[in-house]
């Protein structure tokens, strides 16, 4: 993921209330590349469950269920 869609994908997080920088941010981006699609096609809920699996598992390399 470019840097600018890691951007792009952090203020889509923003609008849902979900805040998230640095490492936490590069987690669920690379949650969302894992899924083989574009941040802007995933659902609002998907998006969030990604968020969540960011939080609770920052070190692991597992796919969020969404």
């Amino acid at each position: 993921m470019t840097m600018q869609e890691k951007e792009q994908l952090s203020v889509r997080l923003d609008r849902l209330g979900m805040r998230l920088e640095g490492d936490r941010l590069s987690r669920a981006a690379e949650i969302v590349r894992a899924h083989g699609t574009d941040a802007h096609e995933i659902s609002d809920m998907a998006l969030l469950s990604i968020c969540v699996e960011a939080y609770r598992h920052p070190e692991k390399e597992t796919l969020a269920v969404v």
